[in-house]
């Protein structure tokens, strides 16, 4: 029994010991209704101290219902952000910098590749041939003026790839299509759940040829050598 209650109760029993027995012999009638008034009262006070009570455990209900939307929420941004992200850059840079099909530099697409890489990673501008197309001689790239580094071809790979983008920095990758080999700056991922189970798919890349941004997976694969650049600075 809460307070309000008790004290109610205790209320009635005084009022009922300080009537006279006289008094009830003589005025039966008043003491009925003395004692109903009392009975009322305290069925007045028990009803609203059960709907405090209700009220109060409604509350901490919201309350604990809420505590468990916001983790709730909290786990799902977590896991949206892990899976999708793309590093922001400039459209006006990548357009400045140009394309294969428009320049006519058919060989040069690992050089365009590292400039939209740069641009992307820190907003860097530069001509591609700043890079050395024909010789695959990269200032900045692949642990610098290296050919190529080896990450290891397919999961690893791809995870590497992964772990570069979600800090910041674009991964140049070799891929295959259907005029060969290519080169592509990889700058975002997509639909990447799980880390460790990644294919080209799960990447957004920037295409040197035409300088758009593609779904990697749609027009290409994994060349087959595990060969990649990734910036030194």
């Amino acid at each position: 029994m809460n307070a309000k209650l008790k004290r109610a109760a205790v209320a009635l029993a005084l009022a009922l010991a300080l009537v006279p027995g006289t008094a009830f012999a003589a005025d039966g009638a008043a003491a009925d209704q003395a004692g109903l008034s009392q009975g009322s009262m305290l069925v007045s006070l028990s009803a609203s101290s059960a709907a405090e009570d209700a009220a109060a455990a409604s509350k901490e209900r919201a309350e604990r219902l809420s505590g468990m939307y916001d983790k709730l929420h909290k786990v799902v941004t977590e896991k949206v952000e892990k899976a999708f992200y793309t590093i922001p850059y400039d459209r006006a840079d990548i357009d400045a910098i140009g394309n294969q099909a428009r320049s006519g530099h058919t060989i040069c697409c690992p050089s365009y590749s590292c400039a939209y890489a740069d641009a992307v990673m820190d907003g860097t501008v530069r001509d591609h041939s700043y890079y050395v197309c024909s010789s695959c001689r990269w200032p900045d790239w692949g642990g610098g003026n290296s050919s190529f580094r080896n990450a290891g071809y397919g999961t690893p790979q791809l995870r590497e790839a992964y772990d570069q983008i979600s800090q910041g920095r674009p991964v140049v990758i070799h891929v295959g299509g259907v005029s060969g080999e290519h080169w592509i700056a990889l700058i975002g991922y997509q639909n990447a759940a799980d880390p460790d189970n990644l294919t080209l798919s799960n990447f957004t890349a920037l295409d040197p040829w035409d300088g758009a941004q593609i779904n990697a997976g749609s027009k290409y694969r994994l060349y087959g050598d595990g060969c990649q650049h990734i910036s030194s600075r």
